[in-house]
């Protein structure tokens, strides 16, 4: 910390308005050196505190996302307020990131939290029912959404939607959109950054400017979330417009029952006479060789005609085998893009908008294990979000760290080559640090054992599914220990490169099951 250049001559405390353009002005910075999502997730709700001789206080909105600005961000908001105090002519100050005041004053004296009312606890389809339907309803519909979380992520049977307005002599079907698949809900991050502005720029002037869009990427990556999306803000600007979204097997489908039934003239028509044409899954096109004819004849009408077509897969064009060339070069005309397994800061903010469409505000403690724990793709995520809020309907609890633990159990979003135990970790630990597993689990406090234990808390937390008080019980423990353990093997990661390197190293070996130490070169 740099001192006053001139204590004879220090600047007045300055107002609360002042403080309040501080504290804007470090936003701004702040902004500008981070990405949208990483802003709105860590800082939307951070607030200036009081102002002393030596420190200004910032306020977060919890504890979680104090401990985590003070671990990942605390550099960077210190430099903030330097630059910002200095532009100021004002002395520096050191900053002090505090639990807000609201946020103290609001916590019961119990420590306990406040139950999510459980009419809120599930999605909004609920309201099917009579205002008045028993608790035992309440609880069914909750278990039908356990049963495969997979399902229940926004795969709503809706009526027909208005955005497809064909005549009932056509050949077609009735077309269910997601109404929670809009714009709106989507979380943009950085591995998806360029398909969703793409996607919005195709729902603003369809056939103006990316056309075709080809989007590509795993299952579960919310491809289906953005073409779906298109189909709804062509027809919120356009309700006249013919929207056409189909999965590619339905098209094959319809096809296959036009030719057998005499009816390719009305299939043509159909399909050609549309504003924006939306195939999803177009991979499955492989082995079809008239479907892909048809498709390629169809295209041609289409793009002649300036209409907008999108597609998606499971790859992109050029790593689909068995499709025509000619057919890849047509899905490489306009723009290709793929969308990444999200980043941690966009799981993150995923739970939080699947949490409050489902009426729940989790906690960020929650939604931070929710985000940790599911790392492979958006819709286990939002299976996750959605097992948790089941539970707490289900057993009527509140949404706790606890209960979260208990729902997750046995969920795994990352998919491992082999089960990981303590017994492995303990293992791997004692080997690397020649000490023994009575050391590890025994009452030895010593720096020479203590690292250790703290390292295979923090191992176990990581890749196990086991909850707080069964690894507290495997090392002897409680599980205020295993917390405080985690906690310091993750902060004294941040500042220490040497000893991240070290957990990397452990965690391969643990991954690929190498757990004794390796042999040290002469």
């Amino acid at each position: 910390m740099h001192p006053p250049k001139n204590a004879a001559l220090q600047a007045p405390e300055p107002p609360s308005d002042e403080l309040t353009f501080v504290l804007d002005s470090v936003l701004g910075r702040l902004r500008a050196q981070m990405r949208p999502e990483q802003f709105d997730t860590w800082y939307r709700a951070f607030g200036v505190g009081e102002l002393s001789q030596d420190e200004l206080e910032f306020t977060a909105p919890s504890g979680f996302v104090r401990d985590w600005l003070n671990r990942n961000y605390y550099d960077r908001i210190q430099g903030a307020l330097d630059t910002v105090l200095d532009a100021m002519g004002w002395p520096r100050r050191r900053v002090r990131i505090i639990l807000g005041r609201s946020v103290l004053g609001e916590v019961p004296a119990t420590g306990g939290a406040e139950p999510i009312p459980i009419h809120g606890a599930l999605r909004s389809g609920d309201a099917r029912r009579d205002q008045d339907g028993s608790a035992q309803q309440l609880v069914s519909s909750a278990v039908e959404q356990l049963v495969d979380p997979a399902t229940s992520c926004g795969v709503e049977d809706l009526p027909k939607a208005r955005l497809v307005s064909a005549p009932s002599d056509r050949i077609t079907a009735p077309v269910r959109l997601n109404r929670d698949y809009t714009f709106d809900h989507y979380v943009v991050g950085p591995s998806n950054q360029l398909a969703h502005a793409a996607a919005e720029a195709v729902g603003a002037n369809p056939g103006k400017g990316y056309n075709p869009l080809f989007v590509h990427g795993n299952v579960g990556m919310g491809k289906t979330h953005l073409l779906q999306s298109i189909c709804h803000a062509v027809g919120k600007r356009s309700p006249a417009s013919r929207v056409l979204y189909l999965g590619c097997e339905e098209f094959t489908n319809r096809f296959i029952s036009a030719i057998q039934n005499s009816g390719l003239a009305k299939f043509r028509d159909h399909y050609r006479s549309a504003d924006v044409l939306v195939i999803d899954d177009v991979q499955f096109l492989v082995g079809k060789e008239k479907t892909q004819e048809e498709l390629f004849h169809n295209f041609n009408a289409l793009y002649d005609n300036g209409k907008q077509i999108v597609f998606s897969s499971d790859r992109s064009p050029a790593e689909i085998p068995g499709i025509e060339e000619r057919l890849v070069s047509r899905f490489k005309w306009g723009l290709v893009t793929d969308v990444q397994p999200p980043c941690l800061e966009t799981r993150f903010a995923i739970v939080k908008r699947k949490g409050l469409l489902r009426g729940a505000d989790l906690d960020d403690e929650v939604a931070a294990l929710i985000a940790e724990r599911i790392t492979t793709n958006i819709r286990e995520v939002e299976g996750a979000v959605i097992r948790v809020i089941g539970v707490a309907a289900v057993t009527q609890r509140p949404i706790t760290l606890a209960l979260a633990e208990e729902a997750l159990r046995g969920i795994s979003g990352a998919v491992r080559t082999r089960q990981i135990t303590v017994p492995d970790i303990i293992s791997l630990v004692t080997n690397e640090f020649s000490i023994t597993p009575r050391d590890l689990t025994g009452r030895c406090r010593t720096s020479r054992v203590s690292l250790p234990r703290q390292i295979g808390m923090y191992l176990s937390r990581k890749f196990t599914d086991l909850s707080l008080e069964e690894i507290g019980h495997q090392f002897s423990r409680d599980h205020t220990t295993v917390m405080y353990s985690v906690s310091r093997i993750k902060e004294r990661s941040t500042t220490d490169k040497s000893f991240r390197e070290l957990l990397a190293r452990l965690a391969s070996r643990l991954e690929s099951g190498n757990l004794d130490r390796p042999a040290r070169k002469d």
